[in-house]
């Protein structure tokens, strides 16, 4: 099993959106963590490696997974739509393989943030992500009706720092995340402050 989402990350209002790809496979039992993952695309022939030290490994729904959410495509190309293999290796050399197909709006990548979610012609849906300063992230999911402020989110997650909208379309693989909307937590920031005041006058 494979799950796989394809990330624009608009920074700005201006720039063109970062891209990466997020890839991750169901272990089996007799597989265990360790070696490497290989993506192919089976069109083009293009291959993305990823080593032990850079993979990530989780546990989700009483499955072990294993990937990366740092797949990026060639200087100034996207990542070409079509079939991908998946085959991942571990430290006894035992492999399991998967594929996905990967389909998303090809205009994207010449879209700005302002232009959304107007200029996708599918079904589209709207996420708010929650983050901390320290780029945590708190909550992501349906914005709550009473998030109509940006004290209400503080009330909920004491050290947000901002929020970000997120509009997920082709069935939740392809997420588009617009530029931060820092929330003031001005409460966040005396903490901040008068612990760096602290450590000052212990110096």
């Amino acid at each position: 099993m494979v799950e796989h989402k394809i990330i624009y990350d608009f920074r700005d209002a201006e720039s063109s959106p970062e891209v990466r790809l997020s890839v991750f496979v169901a272990l089996e039992s007799k597989i265990q963590m360790g070696s490497s993952m290989k993506l192919v695309n089976e069109d083009s022939g293009l291959e993305w490696n990823c080593s032990s030290g850079t993979l990530d490994k989780i546990e989700l729904r009483d499955m072990k997974w294993v990937g990366s959410t740092n797949f990026v495509p060639v200087k100034n190309e996207v990542f070409p739509s079509g079939r991908y293999r998946v085959v991942y290796e571990d430290l006894a050399e035992r492999e399991c393989e998967s594929s996905f197909e990967l389909k998303y709006p090809e205009n994207i990548f010449g879209l700005k943030s302002s232009e959304f979610p107007g200029a996708i012609n599918t079904s589209i849906s709207k996420k708010i992500a929650v983050y901390s300063n320290e780029d945590v992230l708190l909550y992501f999911g349906d914005e709550p009706a009473k998030w109509n402020t940006s004290e209400a989110v503080i009330m909920d997650y004491k050290n947000a720092w901002c929020t970000r909208v997120c509009y997920t379309i082709c069935n939740d693989t392809v997420y588009c995340f617009m530029p931060p909307n820092i929330l003031g937590n001005k409460e966040f920031i005396r903490e901040n402050a008068d612990a760096s005041k602290n450590e000052a006058h212990q110096e």
